[in-house]
C-alpha cells in the first residue's frame, strides 16, 4: 500500500491523530471514528466550511440532537450541495427517483452526510451514466484489460434482492458497468466504494448460502475458510459471490471483474481488502482487483474537460488542510 501525502515540502508518512480541540473547533469529535475516519470526517467539515455552507445536526441515541460538521444544514442538503456540480446533483435526483425496486438509499445520508460513500460513488461516477462515450473512455483507462466499451451503468445494483437463485439477500454494488471486453466477449465491473468505512460488519445471516456458493464457484483458495465470512470480510464474499453468479448468468465466455475501491490512506480498510485478496485465487472466474481512489481521480483527470477531478482530490483525498490546522498552532499564544 502507497505512502501518503506530501505536506510543505515534507513527506508525511501518515494521517494524524487530530488533536481534540481542533475536532471540537469544527464540530466532528466523534469517539467512535477510526484514525482515518476522523481525519476524513475533519476534512468534510472544513469542505463544507470552504463552500460556506452551515453544518447539520445529528441525533443521537439518547434523542439529543447536536451539530455536526461533517452534515450539512437541511437546506444546503435540499439544494443538493452534497455534490460537486448541480449536473452531477441533476443525476442523483434522477437516479434516485428511478432506483431499483428494493435498493437500499438512505436519501438523508445520500443528501446531508458528507462523509458517506455513496454520495462519493455519485461524484465519481455519475457523469458515467449520462455520456456512454465518456464512461467507455473512463473505464478502458481504469480497467484496459476487462472493458473497452460500455453499455450500461447501474447504482446499487443487484440482480435479485431477496432472491434465493442468487444470494437470498439484499446484498447489492454501489456500481455495476456492463459492456464489452477488448476482445468483442461481454463484460462486466462490478464496484463496492468504501471512504471512511473500516470494513467490520455486522455477521451476515446467509453465512451458510455463502459457503454453498464459495465451495461451487471456485473463487477462493480454501472456499471453508473461516475469514471468507468473518466481520471483516463477509461483505466482499458476498459480492464477489453475486459477480460469480451474475457470470454463470451471463455465460462462460464473459470477463468478469470485482472492484473494491478506497482511500490509500484508510489503513483499517486496505488491511481488510489485502486479507480478502489472499484468499482469492488466481485463476477465478472472476477476477478480484483493489484500486486506490486518488487513482480513479487521476483517470477522470484524464477524461474530463472541466476541473472535477481537482474538486475530487480537494473534497476527499488531499489532507493538506488537515495537516495545516496542526502546524499552524502557536505555542505560549495570549
Amino acid at each position: 500500500m502507497p505512502d501518503l501525502t506530501t505536506t510543505y515540502g515534507r513527506p508525511a508518512l501518515h494521517l494524524p491523530i487530530v488533536p481534540s480541540e481542533i475536532l471540537k473547533r469544527f464540530f466532528v469529535d466523534e469517539a467512535a471514528d477510526t484514525r482515518f475516519a476522523s481525519n476524513a470526517r475533519l476534512l468534510q467539515a472544513i469542505w463544507r466550511e470552504d463552500m460556506g455552507m452551515e453544518a447539520g445536526r445529528h441525533q443521537g441515541r439518547d434523542g439529543r440532537s447536536r451539530i455536526l460538521g461533517s452534515r450539512l444544514s437541511p437546506a444546503d442538503a435540499a439544494k443538493g450541495r452534497n455534490f460537486l456540480t448541480p449536473d452531477i446533483a441533476r443525476i442523483v435526483y434522477r437516479e434516485v427517483a428511478y432506483r431499483e425496486i428494493g435498493a437500499l438509499i438512505d436519501e438523508q445520508r445520500l443528501w446531508a452526510n458528507l462523509l458517506s460513500s455513496q454520495p462519493l460513488t455519485f461524484n465519481l461516477f455519475a457523469r458515467c451514466r449520462a455520456n456512454p462515450d465518456y464512461a467507455s473512455d473512463l473505464f478502458s483507462i481504469l480497467f484496459p484489460d476487462f472493458i473497452s466499451r460500455v453499455t450500461d451503468i447501474a447504482f446499487e445494483h443487484s440482480p435479485g434482492r431477496g432472491d434465493p437463485a442468487f444470494l437470498g439477500d439484499g446484498t447489492a454494488f454501489d456500481l455495476f458497468v456492463s459492456g464489452m471486453s477488448p476482445d468483442g466477449a461481454p463484460a462486466f465491473v462490478a464496484i463496492e466504494v468504501k471512504y471512511a468505512e473500516a470494513m467490520h460488519q455486522p455477521l451476515r445471516g446467509a453465512r451458510q448460502r455463502y459457503r454453498e456458493l464459495a465451495s461451487a464457484q471456485g473463487l477462493h483458495v480454501d472456499p471453508e475458510a473461516g475469514a471468507l465470512v468473518s466481520e471483516a470480510l463477509s461483505q466482499l464474499t458476498a459480492e464477489h459471490l453475486l459477480a460469480g453468479l451474475i457470470r454463470n448468468q451471463m455465460g462462460s465466455t464473459t470477463h468478469g471483474l470485482f472492484v473494491v475501491l478506497a482511500p490509500r490512506q484508510n489503513r483499517e480498510a486496505w488491511n481488510a481488502i489485502l486479507l480478502y485478496k489472499a484468499q482469492v485465487r488466481d485463476d477465478a472466474p472472476v477476477a478480484f482487483l483493489a484500486i486506490d481512489l486518488d487513482a480513479v481521480i487521476t483517470a477522470i483527470g484524464q477524461v474530463e474537460q472541466d476541473d472535477l477531478a481537482s474538486r475530487l482530490r480537494a473534497r476527499y483525498t488531499d489532507f493538506t488542510p488537515v495537516h495545516a490546522l496542526i502546524d499552524g498552532w502557536e505555542p505560549f499564544a495570549e
